[in-house]
């Protein structure tokens, strides 16, 4: 078993998730710890908890908002509870369920079960993969954290980079699971359990994220708006659940300003609401539309516009907070955001989710374009190719016109190199580096997957993109401030229900989020509805880039002997950045920001472990044996 200072080191050096209380539990063969953000029974809520008679011991880091319905079943079975903390639960609920409780919970979460008795570890993560686990197997260890950095503090453990996950990495921006950038650390899946007992490790799905099923086609569009409206709002309400200031990140589009509205109809004094813009992204700043929206739900409004070509951009305290390298620019600004909540609210609800339910990007407009054209969709592939010449756009749709496989449509709509730049960027005697390996994380979840192309996309991006990358920065950078954010739209019985929304009422006649602006309408003002969606940040990547020219890029891309240079060619890396500052090419940044992240994490995060060797971080042994 580890040592308690080491346990301490492991959950301190993740204060930021829980700087409120510390907790720690060490018997034979096993040692947790955890750090709380106290948020629901602030005085009671020391974590671990245990049961009655002290023999199963549970810890999590989240929210259950069904507790208080799951206190009364288990109290009617005759359990005393000794606070109010939605945590008491998790060991009672164990006893009654056994490894299957995760079932019962409705919420996001990383939760751990240590049973005595049956020397058995269960550590869960929730069904949409709100909450993160990382865990690693050292020898009979196993070691678990909700963060990277606290299973390297360990001193456990030699940090190797994970060529395969860097190959995919460089393809779509964001590190896939169950892969990190570290070989041998593993990310636990969403709606999985990890189960350490004396018959070794395993991992097993309690939760599938559901494939598109259509309802009935007879079914009203009015019926369809008015259950997704009652759901949502059920999920605002749920989500309520607090002991503390509670607010609201606003951007101004459609998504944030309806859980604004919600709450404001639930909330007996006004919500407090954020936001922030960047002066350089021009018609994409939102904060005219923010400021409308809190006028008219009457809100306590804060916001902050920013400039990254007059303020310092401090990528080194960015790739420590978000743990693996992001080639995601909003999280800069989201980073900045959850900073100005934290000073005046401890929990906010956000619109993430919406897009990857109910068709909000543009990939999802193509996709619908591929289905009404397919009876000619080579033709049209052959134009979109030629056109790629002038727009990298349809130079994409070409591409996912001629796919033959969801796979392969889903690539060619987000994937972020080519075949000859990876040709020309990889140091020879790096084959693993050979560009399938972002096409076996999609060919994982969609190999046997037949639906059309909207609801074939929509069921990727919300088991990749939205987990790995949307919700990665939305968890690190909110608890970089130990702030929770909590996201309505991702309430599963809410996500299951949109997986049986046809996708012509999705995505109709190239609207997006058709359905749900029709819902939202008499909710929402029409200005907010009707408005062309605006990617944070998205739009300003170009900008930043010049901004940061002469400052991060030179710093690290350009450096007389990068890091990456030990596997991709410095050289064809310093013809791009000529070649982007020379076009602006969109898609070239995006390469070059993924590279930049990349190496400030080479070049900053895995340094500040040298001679050295959460919320909740632990370690078990794999044989469960009680003499440590």
């Amino acid at each position: 078993m580890i040592p308690p200072e080491t346990l301490d080191v492991m959950t301190d050096l993740m204060t930021h998730r829980g700087p409120d209380d510390r907790g720690t539990y060490h018997a034979p063969g096993v040692a947790f710890g955890v750090r709380r953000l106290s948020i629901v029974d602030v005085e009671g809520g020391h974590q671990p908890f245990s049961d009655a008679s002290r023999t199963v011991w549970g810890m999590q880091n989240g929210e259950l908002y069904n507790h208080v319905e799951l206190r009364r079943e288990l109290a009617a079975d005759g359990i005393a509870f000794r606070t109010h903390c939605d945590t008491e639960i998790i060991p009672h609920l164990y006893r009654r369920d056994g490894a299957r409780f995760p079932r019962a919970l409705r919420g996001m979460f990383a939760v751990a079960v240590w049973d005595e008795r049956e020397r058995r570890a269960v550590i869960a993560r929730d069904r949409l993969g709100i909450k993160p686990v990382y865990y690693t197997q050292v020898g009979d260890l196993l070691l678990f954290a909700s963060e990277l950095k606290a299973l390297i503090a360990s001193d456990l453990i030699q940090p190797t980079l994970d060529f395969e996950a860097i190959d995919a990495y460089l393809a779509l921006g964001y590190f896939p699971g169950p892969r990190t950038p570290l070989a041998g650390i593993s990310k636990l899946m969403p709606g999985t359990t990890l189960t350490v007992d004396p018959t070794g490790v395993r991992t097993e799905r309690y939760w599938e994220y559901p494939q598109p099923a259509p309802g009935d086609p007879r079914r009203s569009a009015e019926s369809w708006e008015d259950e997704l409206m009652a759901r949502l709002d059920e999920a605002v309400r749920l989500r309520l659940m607090s002991d503390v200031p509670l607010g609201a990140m606003l951007s101004g589009g459609i998504d944030s300003s309806l859980v604004v509205a919600l709450m404001a109809r639930q909330m007996g004094e006004p919500v407090k609401t954020f936001s922030i813009g960047f002066r350089e992204s021009g018609e994409a700043n939102e904060l005219a539309d923010a400021r409308y929206v809190a006028q008219v739900f009457g809100t306590e409004h804060h916001e902050l516009e920013l400039s990254f070509a007059d303020d310092t951009v401090d990528l080194e305290t960015l790739a420590w907070f978000m743990d693996e390298p992001l080639a995601d620019l909003s999280a800069l600004g989201f980073l900045a955001l959850s900073e100005l909540a934290s000073k005046h609210v401890t929990v906010a609800l956000c619109g993430q989710g919406a897009d990857e339910l109910l068709g909000g990007y543009r990939k999802h407009r193509a996709a619908a374009l591929l289905q009404r054209f397919r009876p000619v969709r080579m033709p049209l592939s052959t134009v979109g190719r030629a056109a790629g010449r002038w727009s990298p756009a349809l130079g994409r749709l070409g591409e996912a016109f001629a796919a033959s496989t969801p796979t392969e449509r889903f690539l060619a709509m987000s994937g972020r190199i080519d075949a000859g730049e990876r040709n020309r960027l990889v140091r020879p005697g790096h084959s693993v580096l050979d560009g399938a390996a972002a096409r076996r994380a999609v060919e994982a979840l969609a190999g046997d997957l037949d639906a059309d192309p909207v609801a074939e996309a929509l069921y990727v991006d919300a088991q990749l993109a939205l987990v790995d990358d949307m919700l990665h920065y939305f968890d690190r950078a909110s608890m970089a401030h130990s702030l929770e954010v909590r996201v309505p739209f991702l309430d599963h019985p809410l996500v299951e229900f949109c997986a049986t929304i046809p996708t012509g009422l999705k995505v109709r006649r190239l609207t997006t989020k058709h359905l749900l602006k029709e819902a939202a309408r008499g909710i929402v003002p029409d200005r907010i509805i009707d408005k062309q969606k605006r990617g944070f940040f998205r739009g300003a990547v170009g900008a930043w880039f010049r901004a940061q020219a002469g400052r991060a890029i030179d710093d690290y891309l350009l450096a007389p002997a990068p890091h990456y240079a030990a596997f991709l060619d410095r050289g064809e890396v310093a013809e791009m950045i000529a070649r982007h500052r020379e076009t602006g090419d969109a898609d070239l940044g995006y390469l070059l920001l993924a590279l930049l992240m990349l190496e400030v994490w080479l070049a900053t995060y895995l340094p500040r472990f040298s001679g050295r060797a959460t919320s909740a971080s632990a370690s078990f042994r794999v044989d469960a044996s009680p003499d440590g």
